[in-house]
């Protein structure tokens, strides 16, 4: 999810302490709380340990399993009030201008709406896994030229600066910047809860 400066992962341990605390205070064992997220319980000790690179759909799933929002999983333990925990980097590529940071959530009544900005590096991708049915996306390109990739309609849509894109989450899809320079975009995304619980 995101390196710090000494390449330790400090949005994984967020995730560990907050799920691992939300986890007991509901009562869950670790294979309860696997089940209702769709995830394997080894998955989800290694989560808790600190020791997996969850994805955001993974981490997602296991707030959703919990009745959280994202931004709860995510945010510093320490931190009771959400406003101050944002923006926050959650992802970060291997090349230093790829990355990607929460910008703001807002939780309301069986959804939450998430604003994120996101920068690929030249010739960097991200694969993102498909999330609940009835979630949505709407990206819009700041900077460069951004290639999404959306297999299970076997489309590809090339977006240049100025141009958004709407399209559905219950799918996976692929970013791509093919050009020379940093592309820049932001995503604002509408969680709905996932049903498999």
């Amino acid at each position: 999810m995101s390196k710090d400066a000494n390449g330790s992962l400090q949005v994984m341990q967020n995730v560990a302490d907050n799920l691992r605390r939300a986890r007991l205070e509901q009562c869950y064992s670790q294979e309860v709380l696997a089940s209702r997220a769709g995830i394997s319980r080894r998955m989800l000790v290694n989560i808790e340990a600190g020791e997996s690179n969850a994805s955001i759909a993974t981490v997602d799933k296991l707030a959703s399993a919990l009745g959280l929002s994202f931004i709860d999983v995510v945010r510093p333990p320490s931190l009771s009030d959400k406003a101050r925990a944002l923006p926050l980097r959650i992802w970060q590529g291997e090349q230093a201008d790829s990355h990607a940071s929460l910008l703001e959530s807002l939780a309301m009544p069986g959804m939450t709406l998430e604003l994120w900005r996101w920068q690929l590096a030249a010739g960097d991708s991200y694969l993102a896994e498909s999330d609940a049915p009835g979630c949505q996306e709407l990206l819009y390109v700041l900077a460069g030229q951004l290639q999404l990739q959306l297999p299970r309609q076997r489309q590809t849509h090339v977006l240049q600066a100025g141009q958004s894109l709407a399209f559905a989450l219950d799918q996976p899809c692929s970013y791509h910047n093919l050009g020379a320079e940093p592309c820049t975009f932001t995503k604002s995304v509408l969680m709905v809860p996932h049903q498999d619980q």
